[in-house]
């Protein structure tokens, strides 16, 4: 008994330290946020279920209205053009690209193919992690790719005409 306390001991002692030193991913401010997305040289992949996220609206009309990259958006259908959303209006920048689909699988934002920012929300206040891992980068834009392909274009013309006909009535 005494035997398998102290084995049990030791494997738990083993266990904590290995936690204890399992490494901790850089999170960064709003600001910093913003200024990594405006860094895009070529382009910004942007995938969130709702995107209200003004820091990294600011970053992407930065990046792609006055750096000239190229942006992908991909949203949720049911909350493109609630409220809060940025959507409607990054649409319509030069160089933009968004499309609707019916979920997401988590929030995050690849500039260039070479680095992933990505939003959690944690007692109700978005932290962001900067990923820099190339195998994470890459599975990352071959999830965002893969779900750009199948999803629906969205269109701004279409929400001025639905707007426009609540005042022609």
């Amino acid at each position: 008994m005494l035997r398998r306390s102290v084995a049990l001991l030791g494997c738990l002692t083993l266990a904590f330290a290995q936690v204890k030193e399992a490494p901790t991913l850089p999170t960064l401010s709003e600001a910093e946020v913003t200024r990594l997305i405006a860094t895009a040289r070529s382009e910004v992949l942007l995938e969130m279920s709702v995107f209200d996220d003004r820091s990294i609206a600011e970053g992407y009309r930065v990046a792609v209205a006055e750096r000239g990259a190229r942006g992908y958006i991909l949203t949720r259908g049911d909350t493109a053009e609630i409220g809060a959303s940025y959507l409607p209006w990054a649409s319509i920048l030069p160089g933009t690209g968004a499309r609707l689909i019916a979920y997401t699988r988590s929030d995050y934002a690849v500039v260039d193919r070479r680095v992933a920012l990505i939003r959690e929300v944690r007692m109700g206040l978005p932290v962001y992690r900067l990923e820099e891992n190339p195998a994470q980068v890459a599975a990352l834009v071959r999830q965002f790719v893969e779900a750009y392909a199948v999803g629906r274009p969205y269109r701004i013309d279409a929400l001025v005409q639905r707007l426009g006909a609540r005042f022609l009535r």
